[in-house]
């Protein structure tokens, strides 16, 4: 199953369909016209036998007149699993010939071992025939500094906040990513947030709370919503855990449906409730009924 991770870089990809192209422009040089039109194809990859390849994403460029001249192949890539390098070239010859038109394949991953390893040619055959992956990989993902540039394209600098929101230019990456995120509708902003979150180091994400906390545009629109739901959710997980140690320790086993429940709880004064319980109780559904 697809991680949050996984599904969050491939969302910057879906949502913002002129953003691989660009960055095959800007990183690998790959030609395309100025005013080319991007858009998403399916990413369903079918032989002609009855197994079915299913890609990450699939886009397509068009000129003016409506022709395409360029498919792009999008794989998020995480880690080293040598079956991929079995079905991407799959992946790129279908869309190729559904499209009539060159394609190539854009391994986006945010690990430097997961990128060399991706970045090898694979050989089709003894005689030469062989496809280059392109790799996005963290050297290789924005560095965008620019708060304006960041609102124009808050994927793009939510790639760039990943990559380098930790490092030398901590100080311009976060608030230029903090500013992408205030044009964008809630859900897309949690998502966003959390992506970038999960990439820093524990001191550049108390740096990314302060800036949020400190700055009125910031804390109005994303801090006071974000930051202290995210505290609320750690309290309740913290309650959560202290009601299975007492249970646990006390020799009560929790059935698969009461975990489930105990772990969807967010409502403080309810798990405090069974913690008390919990001392005392000799069943555990004297607490889960």
């Amino acid at each position: 199953m697809p991680s949050y991770l996984h599904e969050g870089l491939l969302d910057l990809f879906r949502t913002e369909v002129s953003l691989a192209p660009t960055l095959l422009v800007e990183e690998f040089d790959v030609p395309l016209q100025a005013a080319a039109q991007m858009r998403a194809e399916p990413c369903d990859f079918t032989d002609m036998g009855p197994k079915e390849y299913r890609g990450d994403l699939a886009l397509s460029t068009h000129d003016d007149r409506d022709q395409p001249i360029l498919g792009v192949c999008v794989e998020v890539q995480l880690s080293k699993k040598d079956d991929r390098r079995w079905k991407w070239p799959v992946y790129v010859a279908t869309l190729r010939s559904r499209l009539g038109c060159p394609a190539v394949l854009l391994v986006v991953t945010p690990s430097r071992q997961v990128a060399e390893w991706a970045a090898k040619p694979i050989e089709l055959g003894p005689c030469g025939s062989v496809i280059h992956p392109l790799v996005l990989g963290p050297d290789r993902f924005p560095l965008v500094t620019d708060p304006d540039e960041a609102r124009r394209c808050p994927e793009r600098a939510t790639l760039s906040a990943i990559a380098h929101g930790a490092g030398p230019h901590m100080d311009d990456v976060l608030p230029a990513f903090l500013a992408g995120l205030m044009k964008i509708d809630d859900e897309r902003v949690k998502m966003y947030l959390d992506l970038v979150d999960d990439a820093l180091t524990l001191a550049a994400s108390r740096r990314l709370e302060e800036l949020m906390k400190s700055t009125p545009e910031y804390r109005g629109r994303i801090a006071t919503k974000y930051v202290a739901k995210g505290r609320e959710e750690g309290r309740a997980e913290q309650a959560a855990r202290a009601v299975l140690t007492v249970l646990t320790a006390r020799g009560l086993e929790l059935s698969a449906a009461q975990r489930t429940q105990l772990a969807a709880c967010t409502d403080l004064s309810q798990l405090d409730a069974w913690l008390t319980q919990a001392v005392t109780a000799t069943r555990t559904d004297e607490l889960f009924v």
